[in-house]
């Protein structure tokens, strides 16, 4: 992925270049030239963190209403370094109760509740119990966001087990 990001920005030099080069060269009006300086300029902006999502970072989303957790990882607030700690969850959307597309990862702020929760539900997850989240916004908490992120940062996360399917009668 990364020669990739590396030749998508080599593209995107070539491009800067053949639109000063044309500007250099060409009769349109200042206003256009400079025009099309600042929108290929934008454009490099904008397919860069377009592109973040595509490189594996978690989402920036809320996390779906029910989803199967497939993992989690945790890193723990370090006071001495300021770091505020994060979780972060790799689920598959369920809808219909059926799970729905590809896992995708998640990150929220770090929360001791959440972290005792998860830690639980992947002891169960070790014993082969599979374990499914309903993720609600909790309207009580202030919705402040950290920079890069669109997901509200107080979600009230509920994990159980998986329930044990019910077979049709003979």
């Amino acid at each position: 992925m990364t020669q990739t990001l590396w030749l998508l920005g080599a593209a995107y030099v070539a491009l800067g270049v053949l639109v000063l080069a044309l500007n250099i060269r060409s009769g349109w009006p200042l206003w256009v030239r400079i025009g099309c300086i600042v929108l290929v300029s934008a454009l490099y902006f904008v397919t860069w963190h377009s592109l973040q999502d595509l490189r594996g970072w978690p989402a920036r989303m809320a996390l779906p209403g029910h989803f199967l957790l497939n993992a989690s990882s945790i890193v723990e607030p370090d006071e001495s370094q300021g770091a505020p700690g994060r979780i972060y969850l790799w689920v598959t959307p369920i809808i219909d109760d059926e799970p729905i597309g590809i896992p995708r990862a998640y990150a929220l702020p770090y929360a001791r509740e959440l972290h005792t929760r998860l830690e639980r539900a992947r002891d169960a997850m070790r014993n082969g119990q599979l374990q499914i989240g309903t993720a609600m916004t909790d309207d009580s908490a202030p919705m402040t966001s950290e920079a890069g992120t669109f997901a509200p940062d107080h979600q009230r996360i509920e994990l159980r087990d998986l329930p044990e399917p019910t077979l049709p009668e003979k």
